[in-house]
Protein backbone atom coordinates (compact mmCIF):
# COMPACT_ATOMS: atom_id res chain seq x y z
CA UNK A 1 0.00 0.00 0.00
CA UNK A 2 1.26 3.47 -0.88
CA UNK A 3 1.86 5.49 2.30
CA UNK A 4 0.41 8.97 2.57
CA UNK A 5 2.86 11.70 3.49
CA UNK A 6 1.27 13.67 6.32
CA UNK A 7 2.18 17.31 6.98
CA UNK A 8 1.06 19.08 10.18
CA UNK A 9 0.78 22.87 10.33
CA UNK A 10 0.69 25.37 13.18
CA UNK A 11 -1.90 24.66 15.84
CA UNK A 12 -4.55 26.97 17.30
CA UNK A 13 -4.85 26.73 21.09
CA UNK A 14 -8.21 27.31 22.80
CA UNK A 15 -8.47 26.26 26.45
CA UNK A 16 -7.94 22.46 26.62
CA UNK A 17 -8.07 22.17 22.80
CA UNK A 18 -5.30 22.55 20.25
CA UNK A 19 -6.40 22.17 16.61
CA UNK A 20 -3.76 21.48 13.94
CA UNK A 21 -4.31 21.63 10.17
CA UNK A 22 -3.13 18.58 8.24
CA UNK A 23 -2.20 18.18 4.58
CA UNK A 24 -1.15 15.18 2.48
CA UNK A 25 0.64 14.78 -0.81
CA UNK A 26 -2.29 12.90 -2.38
CA UNK A 27 -4.34 14.55 -5.15
CA UNK A 28 -7.99 15.21 -4.24
CA UNK A 29 -10.30 12.21 -4.36
CA UNK A 30 -13.42 13.00 -6.37
CA UNK A 31 -16.65 11.11 -7.04
CA UNK A 32 -17.79 10.56 -3.44
CA UNK A 33 -20.55 12.47 -1.68
CA UNK A 34 -20.33 12.98 2.06
CA UNK A 35 -21.65 15.13 4.89
CA UNK A 36 -25.03 16.72 4.32
CA UNK A 37 -24.40 16.84 0.55
CA UNK A 38 -24.95 13.07 0.54
CA UNK A 39 -28.67 12.49 -0.06
CA UNK A 40 -29.14 9.53 2.28
CA UNK A 41 -32.49 8.40 3.66
CA UNK A 42 -32.43 6.77 7.10
CA UNK A 43 -35.36 4.77 8.45
CA UNK A 44 -36.27 2.27 11.13
CA UNK A 45 -36.46 -1.34 10.00
CA UNK A 46 -39.92 -1.88 8.51
CA UNK A 47 -42.41 -3.66 10.76
CA UNK A 48 -39.98 -4.33 13.61
CA UNK A 49 -37.64 -1.49 14.64
CA UNK A 50 -34.40 -2.69 16.23
CA UNK A 51 -32.07 -0.74 18.49
CA UNK A 52 -28.97 -1.97 16.67
CA UNK A 53 -30.07 -1.63 13.01
CA UNK A 54 -31.22 1.10 10.65
CA UNK A 55 -31.99 1.03 6.92
CA UNK A 56 -30.07 3.56 4.83
CA UNK A 57 -30.57 4.37 1.15
CA UNK A 58 -28.31 6.56 -0.96
CA UNK A 59 -30.66 8.51 -3.26
CA UNK A 60 -27.86 10.17 -5.26
CA UNK A 61 -26.27 8.89 -8.47
CA UNK A 62 -22.82 8.67 -6.86
CA UNK A 63 -21.49 6.68 -3.89
CA UNK A 64 -21.82 8.26 -0.45
CA UNK A 65 -19.29 8.14 2.40
CA UNK A 66 -20.78 7.74 5.90
CA UNK A 67 -18.46 7.89 8.90
CA UNK A 68 -18.16 5.85 12.06
CA UNK A 69 -19.70 7.93 14.81
CA UNK A 70 -22.12 9.80 12.53
CA UNK A 71 -25.28 10.59 14.48
CA UNK A 72 -28.66 9.68 13.01
CA UNK A 73 -31.30 11.77 14.72
CA UNK A 74 -34.97 11.08 15.38
CA UNK A 75 -36.69 7.80 14.59
CA UNK A 76 -37.41 5.76 17.68
CA UNK A 77 -34.20 7.00 19.29
CA UNK A 78 -31.00 8.78 18.24
CA UNK A 79 -28.31 6.35 17.01
CA UNK A 80 -24.69 6.38 15.84
CA UNK A 81 -23.07 4.40 13.02
CA UNK A 82 -20.56 1.85 14.26
CA UNK A 83 -18.31 1.81 11.18
CA UNK A 84 -17.37 3.93 8.17
CA UNK A 85 -18.94 2.72 4.93
CA UNK A 86 -19.27 3.67 1.27
CA UNK A 87 -22.86 3.33 0.07
CA UNK A 88 -23.66 2.54 -3.54
CA UNK A 89 -26.61 4.47 -5.04
CA UNK A 90 -30.25 3.30 -4.72
CA UNK A 91 -29.73 0.04 -2.80
CA UNK A 92 -31.34 -0.03 0.70
CA UNK A 93 -28.74 -1.28 3.16
CA UNK A 94 -29.12 -2.38 6.78
CA UNK A 95 -26.28 -0.86 8.83
CA UNK A 96 -25.30 -1.63 12.43
CA UNK A 97 -25.87 1.25 14.85
CA UNK A 98 -25.85 1.95 18.58
CA UNK A 99 -28.23 4.01 20.67
CA UNK A 100 -27.05 7.36 22.03
CA UNK A 101 -30.39 8.24 23.68
CA UNK A 102 -31.18 5.71 26.37
CA UNK A 103 -34.39 7.28 27.68
CA UNK A 104 -36.57 7.09 24.54
CA UNK A 105 -38.00 4.24 22.45
CA UNK A 106 -40.76 5.37 20.12
CA UNK A 107 -41.46 8.12 17.62
CA UNK A 108 -41.24 8.58 13.86
CA UNK A 109 -40.04 5.97 11.37
CA UNK A 110 -37.75 8.45 9.60
CA UNK A 111 -34.52 10.01 10.84
CA UNK A 112 -32.93 13.38 10.24
CA UNK A 113 -29.32 13.32 9.12
CA UNK A 114 -27.14 16.37 9.84
CA UNK A 115 -23.87 14.39 9.70
CA UNK A 116 -22.97 15.29 13.29
CA UNK A 117 -20.37 13.13 15.05
CA UNK A 118 -19.95 11.32 18.31
CA UNK A 119 -16.94 12.42 20.40
CA UNK A 120 -13.65 10.56 19.99
CA UNK A 121 -13.98 8.98 23.45
CA UNK A 122 -16.97 6.96 22.22
CA UNK A 123 -15.65 5.80 18.85
CA UNK A 124 -13.16 3.06 19.85
CA UNK A 125 -16.00 1.33 21.71
CA UNK A 126 -18.48 1.19 18.84
CA UNK A 127 -17.53 -2.32 17.67
CA UNK A 128 -16.87 -3.93 21.06
CA UNK A 129 -18.97 -6.83 22.34
CA UNK A 130 -20.20 -4.71 25.27
CA UNK A 131 -20.49 -1.60 23.13
CA UNK A 132 -24.07 -0.56 23.86
CA UNK A 133 -23.79 -0.43 27.64
CA UNK A 134 -20.38 1.25 27.43
CA UNK A 135 -21.73 3.92 25.04
CA UNK A 136 -24.70 4.60 27.32
CA UNK A 137 -22.36 4.90 30.30
CA UNK A 138 -20.09 7.35 28.53
CA UNK A 139 -22.99 9.44 27.16
CA UNK A 140 -24.28 9.72 30.74
CA UNK A 141 -20.81 10.81 31.84
CA UNK A 142 -20.90 13.83 29.52
CA UNK A 143 -23.78 15.15 31.61
CA UNK A 144 -21.27 16.20 34.28
CA UNK A 145 -19.70 18.78 31.93
CA UNK A 146 -22.47 19.54 29.41
CA UNK A 147 -25.57 19.38 31.60
CA UNK A 148 -28.63 17.12 31.92
CA UNK A 149 -30.78 15.69 29.13
CA UNK A 150 -34.42 14.55 29.56
CA UNK A 151 -33.73 11.38 27.55
CA UNK A 152 -29.98 11.02 28.25
CA UNK A 153 -29.31 12.04 24.65
CA UNK A 154 -25.83 12.69 23.24
CA UNK A 155 -27.38 15.22 20.86
CA UNK A 156 -28.57 17.33 23.79
CA UNK A 157 -25.05 17.31 25.26
CA UNK A 158 -23.52 18.37 21.94
CA UNK A 159 -26.03 21.22 21.64
CA UNK A 160 -25.18 22.49 25.13
CA UNK A 161 -21.42 22.28 24.61
CA UNK A 162 -21.53 24.62 21.58
CA UNK A 163 -22.06 27.62 23.84
CA UNK A 164 -18.48 27.46 25.14
CA UNK A 165 -17.07 29.06 21.97
CA UNK A 166 -13.82 27.05 21.96
CA UNK A 167 -13.81 26.59 18.19
CA UNK A 168 -15.55 29.77 17.03
CA UNK A 169 -13.96 31.20 13.90
CA UNK A 170 -11.85 28.17 13.01
CA UNK A 171 -12.04 27.05 9.37
CA UNK A 172 -10.04 24.76 7.06
CA UNK A 173 -7.08 26.35 5.29
CA UNK A 174 -6.30 26.16 1.58
CA UNK A 175 -5.67 22.56 0.55
CA UNK A 176 -6.15 21.23 4.08
CA UNK A 177 -7.66 17.73 4.04
CA UNK A 178 -7.24 16.67 7.65
CA UNK A 179 -7.21 17.80 11.26
CA UNK A 180 -5.26 16.72 14.33
CA UNK A 181 -6.86 17.32 17.73
CA UNK A 182 -4.90 17.76 20.92
CA UNK A 183 -6.63 17.83 24.30
CA UNK A 184 -4.99 18.79 27.60
CA UNK A 185 -1.49 18.74 26.15
CA UNK A 186 -1.61 15.45 24.22
CA UNK A 187 -2.70 14.52 20.68
CA UNK A 188 -5.81 12.35 20.80
CA UNK A 189 -6.92 11.95 17.19
CA UNK A 190 -6.14 12.64 13.58
CA UNK A 191 -8.63 12.48 10.72
CA UNK A 192 -7.82 12.63 7.03
CA UNK A 193 -10.24 12.91 4.13
CA UNK A 194 -9.83 12.38 0.42
CA UNK A 195 -10.19 16.09 -0.31
CA UNK A 196 -10.52 19.51 1.28
CA UNK A 197 -14.17 19.51 0.26
CA UNK A 198 -14.81 16.31 2.21
CA UNK A 199 -13.09 17.73 5.29
CA UNK A 200 -15.13 20.92 5.02
CA UNK A 201 -18.33 18.85 4.90
CA UNK A 202 -17.50 17.42 8.35
CA UNK A 203 -15.54 20.32 9.86
CA UNK A 204 -18.15 21.71 12.24
CA UNK A 205 -19.21 18.24 13.39
CA UNK A 206 -15.61 17.25 14.11
CA UNK A 207 -14.88 20.34 16.17
CA UNK A 208 -18.18 20.23 18.07
CA UNK A 209 -17.41 16.64 19.08
CA UNK A 210 -13.89 17.64 20.15
CA UNK A 211 -15.30 20.38 22.40
CA UNK A 212 -17.46 17.87 24.27
CA UNK A 213 -14.40 15.69 24.92
CA UNK A 214 -12.35 18.71 26.01
CA UNK A 215 -14.76 20.27 28.52
CA UNK A 216 -13.42 20.04 32.06
CA UNK A 217 -9.91 19.03 30.95
CA UNK A 218 -6.73 20.96 31.88
CA UNK A 219 -6.14 24.03 29.72
CA UNK A 220 -2.75 22.89 28.41
CA UNK A 221 -1.48 23.51 24.88
CA UNK A 222 -0.50 20.48 22.78
CA UNK A 223 2.90 21.26 21.29
CA UNK A 224 3.72 21.12 17.60
CA UNK A 225 6.47 18.59 18.34
CA UNK A 226 3.99 16.17 19.94
CA UNK A 227 1.50 16.68 17.10
CA UNK A 228 4.11 15.98 14.43
CA UNK A 229 5.39 12.97 16.34
CA UNK A 230 1.84 11.61 16.45
CA UNK A 231 1.44 12.17 12.69
CA UNK A 232 4.76 10.42 12.02
CA UNK A 233 3.61 7.43 14.05
CA UNK A 234 0.35 7.29 12.06
CA UNK A 235 2.22 7.58 8.79
CA UNK A 236 4.56 4.71 9.72
CA UNK A 237 1.79 2.33 10.89
CA UNK A 238 1.49 -0.86 8.86
CA UNK A 239 -2.10 -1.41 7.78
CA UNK A 240 -3.68 -4.69 6.72
CA UNK A 241 -7.07 -5.33 5.08
CA UNK A 242 -9.66 -6.36 7.63
CA UNK A 243 -13.00 -6.32 5.80
CA UNK A 244 -15.17 -4.53 3.34
CA UNK A 245 -16.79 -1.18 4.01
CA UNK A 246 -19.73 -1.30 1.63
CA UNK A 247 -18.32 -0.33 -1.75
CA UNK A 248 -15.03 0.50 -0.02
CA UNK A 249 -12.37 -1.50 1.82
CA UNK A 250 -11.17 -1.08 5.37
CA UNK A 251 -7.53 -1.36 6.47
CA UNK A 252 -6.43 -1.27 10.10
CA UNK A 253 -3.31 -1.41 12.23
CA UNK A 254 -1.38 -0.02 15.16
CA UNK A 255 -1.26 -0.64 18.88
CA UNK A 256 -1.47 2.28 21.29
CA UNK A 257 -2.43 4.45 18.33
CA UNK A 258 -5.12 2.67 16.33
CA UNK A 259 -5.37 3.59 12.65
CA UNK A 260 -8.32 2.80 10.37
CA UNK A 261 -8.25 3.66 6.68
CA UNK A 262 -11.34 3.25 4.46
CA UNK A 263 -10.33 3.27 0.83
CA UNK A 264 -12.39 3.64 -2.30
CA UNK A 265 -10.91 2.82 -5.70
CA UNK A 266 -7.57 2.21 -3.93
CA UNK A 267 -7.49 5.74 -2.51
CA UNK A 268 -7.99 6.92 1.06
CA UNK A 269 -11.50 8.27 1.49
CA UNK A 270 -11.28 8.59 5.28
CA UNK A 271 -8.50 7.76 7.71
CA UNK A 272 -8.78 8.08 11.45
CA UNK A 273 -6.16 7.56 14.15
CA UNK A 274 -6.91 7.56 17.87
CA UNK A 275 -4.54 7.36 20.84
CA UNK A 276 -6.21 4.66 22.91
CA UNK A 277 -4.19 5.65 26.00
CA UNK A 278 -5.26 9.30 26.05
CA UNK A 279 -7.01 10.33 29.30
CA UNK A 280 -10.26 11.22 27.48
CA UNK A 281 -10.64 7.51 26.67
CA UNK A 282 -10.05 6.29 30.20
CA UNK A 283 -12.94 4.62 31.97
CA UNK A 284 -14.79 7.07 34.15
Amino acid sequence: MVRLRIHVGQGTHRGPLTVFPVWTDAPPLTGLLTGTSAAVDVAERSGSPAVDQLVVTNRADRPALLLAGELLEGGWQNRTLTATTVLEPTVPTVLPVLCVEQGRWGGDAQHRRRARRAPVALRPHLERADAQHEVWRRVSGYGAVAGPSPTDSLLDRLDRSRGHGLVDGLAPLAGQSGVLIGIAGRPVSLELFGSRRALAAHWTALLDAAVLDALGRPQVRTTAALARGFAERVQATDLVPVRGAGAGRRFSGGGRVRVDDVRWRDRTAHLTAIDLTHPVLEAS
